[in-house]
């Protein structure tokens, strides 16, 4: 059933300051418009072969498109470097707006049936590629169709994103090469020494888009590595920042960080590939690294209403299913969606603009910084949340609560305060490590509340030289609290018993998150010159009070003192007298169901050994064949195997014509252990029944 409920949620409000202004950080810039450069586009591809660089087990190709200012050839300077690596998708299509593609015999033999053409994956982002290039930056978009894109997995590498990393370093190295000592092809159309000392290698950033988020996260990992061959071929490399779009994670033997370095991650929050959204886990992950550096951002950017495909236009059919956080900005039934291409360029060119060049722009750095307001280019389109550290590094923060102690004691040993709530501390979720406190209230009031308490009986701590108290949150639940949001108090205890004025958090944030499904978090900052009437070096405790919404069920996770307000905060012209404005026009969500296909429509096809398998590096194997008449599209969360209440992830496609056959691949050990009664399923966007193993061998 699919209920629309449209109302305008506004929150208007001035944060007083010691000297009874209000205080504003203003708008972020907008990052849409175009640059001063006309831009030049190129491709470069060169003859498919097998790489051990890559993959030694099959043919990859060296094939991208370059994006670069018209006037490269008169300028003097370096640009700096923006490297994109799209996600996995079919390889071959049929037919125009839309294109459906639906053949991956590209993949492995490098062409297309007749009436089909290879989908120029990489082409998906000339919309931000072109806007960067404009500003004065070189862009290269990597089409990674041969070997890679609908490819099997291997042992260790099931997404094949260690690989998709390596052809990322593969592409830096053969640039460095032709920046360095000429040969560039002539196909880009700047002579055989056009890009020597071009190319600014000391300012790269990377995009990647699903898969390719995982593969720009393993090249950066891969190049830091010890040992790693990487740095001798690309001296002097520094990827100063990585944007990643509703990657994957996991899908590697390895954990994929992006410590030491800016990041980002753009969340569709009606994602139908990536349906767990588990980009956010390397944001949890780093937000633990108390060794990160003092200026190694990391951000999560959570668009409402957008779904998986469309921030590549060249992926023209809708993966949604439904949309459980606000109205689809994209037609269930259309092949693009210009307000998710919107969102996109008020963020991707703000993000490398921040941080690239020798003329970088701070001040676009306010995009991610919940302190600011977004641009009306954003806000008219749809709701972003957002969840953002300047550095999780233990020199920059003051952890008050993470909330890893068992239910009523304080990260620091101290026992907490619950008045009126009901609270637990416990894992978000099961298979995740991140920790928060569940709380409810069914009576708001002065004396309902949560304190957490940081220290010992009349002790407190020291944040005088602290900008910022940072929490993050989000509703458990839309029940009791309406559509308009959850709002409440924080105030600050000092050692002495005195307590700050009350600030409402809806002065800071918009909390009205759809609860329930995939629970996402959102960072409230609050700068800690707000909290007047208590001593800021003796610091005791921060206490919630829920005292505005009449009952509530929120998340309550990683309470920090911050040193930093955040790179460019404070710039662009900002008036102390401006009120900060929250304004969405945001409808309610639709329901989300999974789609099943019926066992009558799929097939066990053989279950057989094999003594040497190339997918566990000749180990003995057993392989699953699957078959439906409905075919497994090529997407970008694996495909699941699941027997019984077992698992499996390593698959290839058997059937590259038609995407209607899989086969898993099995250690001899795995297969032992699973049920031959057990329920046989198979997820890939739907949900595929098998029936038994039992039944199949019958």
């Amino acid at each position: 059933m699919k209920t629309i409920i449209t109302l305008l949620v506004t929150f208007a409000s001035a944060m007083n300051a010691y000297a009874g202004q209000a205080v504003s950080p203003g708008t972020a810039p907008d990052s849409t418009t175009q640059g001063p450069h006309t831009v030049a586009t190129a491709e470069y591809r060169l003859p498919a072969a097998i790489d051990k660089d890559i993959l030694s087990d099959r043919m990859t190709e060296i094939w991208a498109k370059a994006y670069y200012p018209a006037d490269l050839m008169n300028s003097d300077g370096k640009m700096p470097l923006v490297v994109m690596l799209h996600g996995n998708h079919a390889t071959c299509g049929i037919g125009s707006m839309p294109r459906r593609d639906t053949n991956c015999e590209y993949t492995y033999s490098g062409s297309c049936p007749a009436g089909y053409v290879p989908v120029p994956n990489h082409e998906g982002y000339d919309y931000l590629a072109k806007n960067l290039a404009s500003w004065g930056m070189g862009v290269i978009s990597i089409n990674a169709n041969r070997g890679i894109t609908c490819g099997g997995g291997n042992d260790g590498d099931w997404g094949l994103n260690l690989a998709r990393g390596k052809l990322v370093l593969k592409h830096l190295s053969l640039l460095y090469q032709w920046s360095t000592s000429g040969g560039a092809p002539a196909s880009l159309g700047l002579g055989d020494k056009g890009l020597l000392g071009k190319v600014d290698f000391s300012h790269v950033g990377l995009l990647g888009h699903s898969r390719g988020g995982e593969g720009v996260r393993a090249a950066y990992n891969l190049y830091k590595d010890a040992g790693s061959p990487w740095p001798a071929r690309i001296p002097g490399l520094e990827i100063k920042a990585i944007f990643e779009i509703g990657a994957v994670d996991g899908q590697t033997s390895r954990v994929l960080d992006a410590d030491g370095t800016v990041w980002n991650q753009l969340l569709p929050m009606c994602d139908g590939d990536v349906s767990d959204l588990e980009g956010r886990y390397p944001y949890e992950r780093m937000l633990m690294n108390t060794r990160e550096s003092s200026k190694a951002q990391k951000s999560l950017y959570e668009v409402w209403g957008a779904n998986h495909n469309f921030f590549n236009t060249e992926w023209q059919g809708s993966d949604s299913y439904g949309c459980s956080a606000g109205k689809p900005i994209f037609d269930q039934k259309g092949y693009y969606s210009t307000e998710q291409q919107q969102v996109a360029l008020a963020s991707v060119p703000a993000f490398f603009r921040s941080r690239l060049g020798l003329k970088a722009e701070p001040v676009f750095n306010q995009n991610f910084n919940p302190l600011n307001e977004l641009p009306g280019v954003v806000k008219k389109v749809t709701q972003v949340d957002r969840e953002f550290t300047p550095s999780p590094g233990a020199s920059e923060n003051a952890v008050v609560d993470d909330f890893d102690k068992p239910t009523g004691i304080n990260s620091s040993g101290n026992a907490n305060i619950a008045r009126q709530i009901q609270i637990e501390h416990k894992n978000l979720e099961s298979n995740r490590d991140q920790r928060v406190a569940a709380i409810s209230w069914t009576s708001a009031g002065p004396e309902t509340y949560f304190e957490s308490v940081w220290a010992a009986p009349s002790q407190g701590k020291d944040i005088h030289d602290y900008a910022t108290l940072d929490f993050r949150t989000a509703r458990i639940s839309k029940s009791g609290t309406g559509e308009s949001g959850t709002d409440f108090g924080v105030v600050l205890t000092d050692a002495s018993g005195l307590v700050s004025k009350e600030i409402p958090v809806s002065q800071f944030a918009l909390i009205n998150g759809p609860g329930n499904y995939n629970p996402v978090l959102q960072t409230v900052r609050i700068p800690l010159s707000v909290f007047q009437g208590v001593d800021l070096t003796r610091i005791h405790s921060v206490r919630f009070v829920f005292d505005k919404s009449a009952t509530g069920k929120l998340y309550f996770a990683n309470i920090r003192a911050q040193k930093q307000m955040g790179l460019g905060y404070g710039q662009g012209g900002i008036s102390l007298a401006a009120a900060m404005h929250k304004s969405y026009a945001m409808p309610a969500s639709t329901l989300v169901k999974e789609e099943y296909v019926p066992e009558n429509l799929n097939t066990i096809r053989s279950i057989r050994m094999v003594h040497k398998s190339f997918a566990l590096s000749g180990q003995p194997a057993v392989e699953i064949t699957l078959a439906s008449e409905v075919p497994f599209q090529a997407m970008n969360s694996l495909p699941v195997l699941k027997i019984g209440n077992k698992q499996y992830k390593l698959s290839r496609y058997t059937d590259l014509k038609t995407l209607k056959e899989l086969t898993f691949t099995l250690s001899d050990k795995e297969y032992k252990e699973i049920s031959r009664e057990g329920a046989v399923t198979v997820t890939n966007g739907k949900i595929w029944k098998f029936g038994s193993i039992a039944k199949s061998l019958k």
